[in-house]
Order: C-alpha cells, then sequence, then structure tokens
C-alpha cells in the first residue's frame, strides 16, 4: 500500500511567521472584516462599562459613571450611563434592581 503524497486539488496548505510585539501580532491576526469599520470604539466602551459594572459588583448610575476611565472614546454620564445600560439590559448583560444597576444573568453564567 502507497502512501498518498500530493495534495487534493481542493487542499491548500499555507505556513507564515509573524513577529513583533504581542499587540502588533494579535492586531494582524484579528479578523479585520468582521465588522462595520468605525464600531471598535463602540464595543471596547461597551465591554469597559460592562466590566466596570461587574468589578463594583452593581451600583447606581452616578457611581458607574464616576468610576468609568477618562480614555473611553465616548464621555459617559449618569444619563448616558443609563441609556446604554438600557440597552445591555435588553441582551440580560445587566439588571436594575431598585436603582442599582447588577450584572445579569449572562454575564453570571
Amino acid at each position: 500500500m502507497t502512501e498518498k503524497t500530493e495534495p487534493d486539488e481542493d487542499t491548500v496548505a499555507v505556513s507564515m511567521e509573524i513577529s513583533g510585539k504581542y499587540d502588533d501580532v494579535i492586531a494582524k491576526l484579528q479578523s479585520g472584516g468582521s465588522r462595520r469599520p468605525g464600531i471598535e470604539p463602540f464595543v471596547d466602551d461597551l465591554a469597559v462599562l460592562l466590566d466596570t459594572v461587574v468589578e463594583m459588583g452593581g451600583g447606581t448610575r452616578s457611581a458607574i459613571a464616576q468610576q468609568l476611565p477618562s480614555d473611553m472614546a465616548a464621555s459617559y454620564d449618569a444619563q448616558a450611563v443609563v441609556d446604554t445600560l438600557q440597552v445591555l439590559e435588553r441582551y440580560d448583560l445587566v439588571v436594575l434592581e431598585g436603582n442599582t444597576w447588577k450584572p445579569g444573568p449572562k454575564l453570571e453564567e
């Protein structure tokens, strides 16, 4: 019995090396075409907001707004925090109990 040494016509093999700083390499490996251009800052801000709610274990809109870092893409005052959290509530990422926003069921999984 002989081994098949020729690749199938529909098979492609590619090998490459990427070197450099970790963040630069990761940026090159990430899929660039999966999101619309310009949405990354919004998604990053949502992640920071969710992380803040989780780290705090919940909080009022004002307390959450005070804990957000100043280097976010958009400025978040108490009203902007509520507006954004109301959207995230639709996805079960946060819940409102009284006047306190807490991590939702999806973040507790």
